[in-house]
């Protein structure tokens, strides 16, 4: 064959199909905004969402079969193979590894029998077979080649949509009345909810705690923590945009959205120092950063914060400029598409290949 290989290449465009299953966590939150903005950008992309138990137990669920226009498929690490098409080449994510020996304290009996029964085999074989695979942070990366060692990872940041996500007032303006303190997440140990108790009465009447995302026991919650449940998108972000800072006591990240999510809407980022927090977090830059499981140390970080307002604005200032310019959409999105691109093209040529060796 005599025509340009190279060429023919860079007429076929990427169109992804993710068949993901629906679990209520950051993962969902990144398929669909992955999907969203290449479809803005003209790359056709489609989610087909399974249900939960697809995991668990994946021959109760028919599997889908990909849109007719698809020719890649972008998975998450943990899809069974029973939803991965045979004839489409794959990406797989990974966004944090439970098999991380920093994660294992994290996990409950259950939860351990289940990785290591289920779960790990299945994203070993994953991780391994893909034709490529991304994850969100050098961290992950990490622990991904130790676990599987494959070597050719690409680490393609989350990121964050500044216009979406962004100051409603001056940056580093204080809130009238008690300091307050935005947090986030499931409440889970890992997540850092049994802690939050202590703190809030380190901190005292001068500070109020707002949470989304779980329920207390009405005996053990303190009264500077408002309990806020499962909210949308549109409160997140108002929440974030009235805070005087965002903070988590997570024990481990795969990446950090709470805390890229805060930075963008002009707020310091108060936390803990581990996992890939540190990728999106420089401590006394964008915000305080202390020794996992120091309560005391966070809420000193919190008072310092509270009590000088020269340091609330510069690290306010700092943090958005750093969601802006470090995590933007259109650099991750950017590494997407070429990412997919690569992929198309050494699957166009090793077809090619083949073709030619059988003439």
């Amino acid at each position: 064959m005599s025509w340009n290989i190279s060429e023919a290449v860079k007429n076929i465009a990427p169109a992804v199909w993710f068949p993901a299953i629906r679990a209520g966590t950051g993962a969902d939150v990144f398929t669909e905004r992955l999907c969203n903005g290449l479809n803005a950008r003209g790359v056709r992309a489609k989610i087909t969402w399974l249900p939960h138990r697809a995991e668990y137990a994946p021959w109760t669920v028919r599997a889908p079969q990909p849109p007719h226009w698809a020719n890649l498929v972008h998975v998450n690490s943990w899809l069974p193979k029973r939803f991965w098409p045979k004839r489409l080449p794959i990406v797989a994510t990974v966004h944090h590894l439970v098999h991380d020996p920093a994660f294992r304290s994290f996990r409950s009996s259950g939860q351990t029998i289940y990785h290591e029964l289920l779960i790990r085999r299945r994203e070993l074989h994953g991780i391994r077979d893909a034709d490529a695979v991304t994850t969100v942070s050098d961290y992950v990366r990490r622990t991904l080649e130790a676990f599987s060692g494959r070597t050719d990872v690409e680490v393609i940041h989350n990121w964050v949509d500044v216009d979406a996500f962004c100051p409603a007032s001056s940056v580093g303006e204080r809130h009238h009345g008690p300091f307050r303190l935005f947090m986030a997440g499931s409440q889970s140990r890992r997540k850092g909810v049994d802690l939050l108790p202590d703190l809030a009465k380190a901190l005292g009447s001068e500070f109020q705690i707002r949470y989304a995302g779980g329920e207390f026991r009405k005996a053990s919650r303190p009264d500077n923590v408002i309990l806020l449940g499962r909210i949308s998108e549109g409160a997140l972000i108002r929440e974030y945009q009235n805070c005087d800072a965002v903070l988590s006591l997570s024990r481990y990240e795969g990446f950090g959205y709470t805390a890229l999510e805060g930075m963008a809407c002009g707020k310091p980022f108060i936390g803990f120092r581990n996992s890939a927090l540190t990728e999106v977090v420089e401590d006394g830059i964008h915000g305080c950063l202390s020794e996992t499981d120091d309560v005391f140390g966070v809420a000193a970080r919190c008072q310092e914060i509270a009590n000088n307002a020269l340091m609330l604005k510069r690290m306010a200032l700092a943090a958005r400029a750093r969601a802006s310019e470090f995590f933007p959409k259109k650099a991750s999105i950017d590494r997407y598409e070429l990412t997919y691109q690569g992929v198309l093209d050494t699957t166009f040529r090793r077809a090619f290949s083949d073709a030619d060796g059988r003439e």
